[in-house]
């Protein structure tokens, strides 16, 4: 069996408290984070939603059970929400007040783009909110413009790798700038 290869720290590790971004900028690249338990993608999470600005648009990505709610519910911790965040998979959309509003969408019962726009999504998108989609990867190719873009893929009963697609300045502060 091959060594592991050593765990990069993250400001998610060292409890350190991030500085929220006033914009997205840098060129877009991937960084892959491992999460062994709930707890620790809440928290991967919880980091995310401290970084992004007003007006960003996160979608959500992986297979039933991934853990696209739970990572959602951390971004709304992250962004100041203080209530209990739920799935919006039969309501299709939720709303919430943090330091700005949050607009929680689920596309997963949605079938067409009409659809999606009838529930709102589109008009959320602005430079006041925070609008988080699930399964933003049912849209076609180029509906859905998000400034991040988080897969979840089960690799085990708890634990999950996350891939986080972004702009370099984003992922660099998640990274804690690489310590």
């Amino acid at each position: 069996m091959p060594p592991r290869p050593a765990r990069r720290r993250t400001r998610i590790d060292d409890g350190a408290e991030p500085h929220r971004l006033s914009r997205f900028e840098g060129e877009r690249r991937s960084v892959a984070l491992a999460s062994e338990s709930p707890d620790r993608t809440l928290a991967i999470g919880r980091e995310i939603g401290s970084l992004v600005p007003r007006g960003a648009v996160l979608s959500l990505e992986g297979g039933l059970g991934a853990g696209k709610t739970l990572i959602a519910k951390g971004i709304c911790a992250g962004l100041g929400v203080s209530g209990e965040v739920l799935s919006p998979t039969f309501v299709l959309a939720e709303e919430y007040a943090g330091l700005f509003p949050v607009f929680h969408f689920d596309l997963y019962r949605l079938g067409s783009v009409d659809e999606v726009a009838r529930v709102g999504l589109f008009d959320a998108i602005d430079d006041r909110n925070v609008v988080i989609v699930e399964w933003g990867d049912r849209l076609p190719p180029g509906t859905l413009d998000a400034d991040v873009r988080i897969v979840l893929e089960i690799t085990g009963d708890r634990s999950r790798r996350i891939t986080v697609e972004g702009r370099g300045g984003f992922l660099d502060s998640l990274e804690g700038g690489g310590a």
